[in-house]
């Protein structure tokens, strides 16, 4: 191999046959730029791909690490270093599809377990973040009930009031409703509106016996606000 202008020599590469899945490797995963293809030993494409020499061996026994020119009996392996490198970066990319791949389906039972579509934010949560977000849920709706049960004294008042003047004129307009509508005749209507005010009686009773009857209770600031 002739060597470009202003480099020293550059050692010859040992002739060998690539097959196309390693070309596939080549082409996918050329080496960088700048560096040249070598021909090495175990401890050189060790040192070349920041593993050990024992990782090599391994790669090339058990892996199927190719191999320019195989060792024995007090003969060193011969590795072209662009074939080791483009091989262990497809093993890599091998590894990370693998992974990747495994992990979707396992997303995927998780959801279908759950109930839940693959599109769904908390599919691709794992345990630990799925049960903050629920955590976080719960305190969520935990403080819209409290404030959905937190109303205004005010309001409160206000709106009892207004139930109750509908129901006192209600009543009171109740017999001459009844007479329009019903034709009842005068004793009749006594009745009727004998019978409301026994209800707005018994209404007053009530409210008299519950609120207005003097009791003997400490002084406390009355709350703003009651729980409903």
């Amino acid at each position: 191999m002739v060597a470009s202008e202003g480099q020293v020599g550059v050692p010859e590469l040992i002739p060998v046959e690539v097959d196309d899945v390693l070309r596939d490797m080549l082409d996918r995963f050329p080496l960088p730029h700048g560096v040249q293809d070598a021909d090495c030993n175990q401890e050189e494409i060790a040192q070349a791909l920041n593993t050990t020499v024992t990782t090599v061996a391994k790669w090339i026994k058990q892996d199927g690490m190719p191999v320019v020119q195989a060792g024995g009996n007090g003969k060193a392996y011969v590795l072209r270093l662009s074939h080791c490198w483009a091989w262990r970066r497809a093993r890599e990319a091998d590894q990370d599809l693998r992974a990747r791949h495994n992990k979707a389906q396992v997303v995927a039972l998780q959801a279908s377990f759950l109930g839940l579509e693959m599109d769904d934010p908390q599919a691709s949560m794992t345990p630990q973040q799925r049960r903050e977000a629920a955590m976080a849920d719960i305190a969520w709706s935990k403080a819209a009930h409290m404030r959905r049960q937190l109303v205004p004294l005010a309001d409160v008042v206000d709106l009892y009031e207004a139930i109750a003047k509908i129901v006192r004129d209600g009543l009171e307009a109740l017999p001459d409703r009844l007479e329009r509508e019903l034709s009842l005749k005068p004793d009749q209507v006594s009745d009727v509106s004998r019978a409301g005010a026994d209800i707005l009686r018994a209404m007053a009773d009530r409210i008299e016996e519950e609120e207005l009857r003097e009791r003997d209770v400490p002084d406390v600031e009355v709350q703003e606000r009651w729980l409903i």
